[in-house]
């Protein structure tokens, strides 16, 4: 049977969560057959032990490049070694549901016009996760990071940009959708480029989204498939309390690159 959908993960140093993604997915109640493509970041911590067994079983196809690509660099190497109609972009820590996979690729079969589509991400407490954003500027970030967002009408804006008054429960158009969960035909993914690679991590999923956009196609919010989101974003937490974290300085260094790069629009 021909391999309908890649599933592209790249892990580095992410412990025992490659293993919980890997054998929910291995649970999934799919008609079509898929694979599991693993780029490791040239981990050393567990997480690499079970990703080689997991290989040699034959449960993954496991691809080392022997150094740290990045989020997109990884992603765009495991892409290079798929063979999907359909390509999920998918991050260690998630957890998908026995339907997941069915319902969206169902979903991308019946809209030809879909470029990328994301499910509903839960928090391991049932908390829906604020996946989508809309298009913003420079200065949101800085917002999102300090205590102008508690104050108007910096408040307004902060709610704005992380869509407060989004309905998660409703199938949708959006501007952006997080780079935790994407799932793309492989197609568009090829038409785009795939990631750009400039980014070493962070903003590489917006860049992502955008680039869908301009190609014609339309990306989407699907709620009618759920997965489970464990970890929170690298980036979270205040702007002070970052500026000595190495994880900042990438988010800083990624938000120039993408807010140069869409400048024009």
């Amino acid at each position: 049977m021909e391999t309908k959908l890649s599933v592209t993960i790249v892990n580095y140093n992410q412990k025992y969560f490659p293993r919980l993604c890997v054998e929910a997915l291995k649970k999934s109640d799919v008609d079509f057959d898929f694979e599991i493509i693993v780029c490791d970041n040239n981990s050393n911590d567990e997480s690499i032990v079970f990703l080689k067994k997991a290989n040699a079983d034959g449960d993954i196809k496991l691809v080392l490049p022997g150094k740290n690509l990045g989020y997109g660099g990884g992603h765009n190497l495991a892409a290079k070694q798929s063979k999907g109609k359909y390509i999920l972009i998918l991050n260690t820590d998630i957890t998908v549901e026995p339907d997941t996979l069915q319902k969206l690729v169902d979903y991308l079969d019946e809209h030809n016009d879909t470029g990328m589509v994301g499910s509903k991400l839960l928090y391991h407490n049932g908390e829906v996760q604020k996946s989508c954003r809309r298009y913003f500027k420079f200065f949101d970030l800085f917002i999102k990071r300090t205590f102008l967002k508690k104050i108007p009408p910096f408040k307004k804006r902060y709610e704005n940009y992380i869509m407060e008054d989004f309905d998660h429960n409703k199938t949708q158009e959006v501007d952006l959708i997080t780079g935790a969960f994407m799932m793309m035909p492989r197609k568009v993914f090829d038409e785009v480029g795939g990631f750009d690679e400039r980014y070493f991590l962070f903003m590489e999923d917006f860049d992502l989204c955008r680039k869908t956009h301009n190609a014609g196609y339309k990306v989407v919010y699907y709620p009618e498939a759920s997965s489970t989101h464990y970890h929170k974003r690298l980036s979270d937490g205040n702007l002070f309390k970052l500026i000595f974290n190495k994880i900042s300085w990438y988010h800083l260094a990624s938000a120039i690159k993408y807010h140069w790069k869409w400048r024009n629009g």
